[in-house]
């Protein structure tokens, strides 16, 4: 069984599939409690009690060649390896959109991983398990959202000691509200780190919309 939030097809905001039409599988619960969370509801509202074979109904139903499976915190979901399985099976794509406080070994390498690091700035509750680093794979992502210059400069830090442009993609965002998309964008100009900056399309699309996009 699964503690869901919310199911929905919509374009993906971020990562690698930026504006592909996917199944969203919003799972409830999370332990990271980040300052600048927008997805709060997952964390705080009573769940709905899913099994697998309904999960996998719904994707299928839906006929979209993807599904995200974010949160919350995917990985606080005991079946979720399984799960991914299933999906795979049934010739669908499947990412996983994590914190990285938990290893993700159990999960089949066929998954695309999206891992947001957090910085400083995000006063997370539990820390990114390092292990997470060995891994990746080169299809594999490693997000950094940014809401302050200290953030930013952590960030390099943190690049240049483990050199992390050799392991996989990099993906700067920055925190709406928090840091302006040109104040990043010209650090990056001076600065050429090994990474992508990109924003939310959804909240681009549907400012207004506070879920289910």
């Amino acid at each position: 069984m699964f503690d869901v939030c919310e199911t929905f097809v919509s374009l993906s905001g971020e990562s690698g599939w930026q504006g592909l039409v996917a199944t969203f599988i919003r799972f409830a619960g999370c332990d990271v409690g980040c300052d600048w969370c927008d997805t709060a509801y997952a964390r705080n509202e009573q769940p709905t009690r899913v099994e697998l074979e309904q999960l996998v109904s719904i994707c299928r139903a839906n006929a979209v060649p993807r599904v995200i499976l974010t949160g919350g915190e995917p990985l606080l979901q005991a079946e979720l390896p399984a799960l991914c399985r299933a999906l795979l099976e049934e010739g669908l794509e499947v990412q996983v959109e994590t914190s990285g406080t938990r290893l993700v070994d159990k999960l089949d390498k066929r998954v695309l991983k999206v891992m947001d690091i957090k910085p400083p700035g995000a006063r997370a509750e539990k820390g990114f398990h390092w292990g997470n680093l060995d891994l990746l794979a080169k299809t594999d992502q490693v997000k950094f959202v940014l809401a302050c210059r200290e953030d930013y400069e952590w960030t390099l830090s943190i690049i240049a000691k483990v050199k992390l442009e050799k392991i996989c993609p990099i993906i700067f965002s920055p925190v709406e509200g928090r840091l302006e998309k040109a104040e990043l964008a010209g650090w990056m100009i001076e600065d050429r780190p090994a990474a992508r900056m990109q924003l939310q399309l959804h909240k681009q699309i549907w400012p207004a919309e506070p879920r289910g996009r």
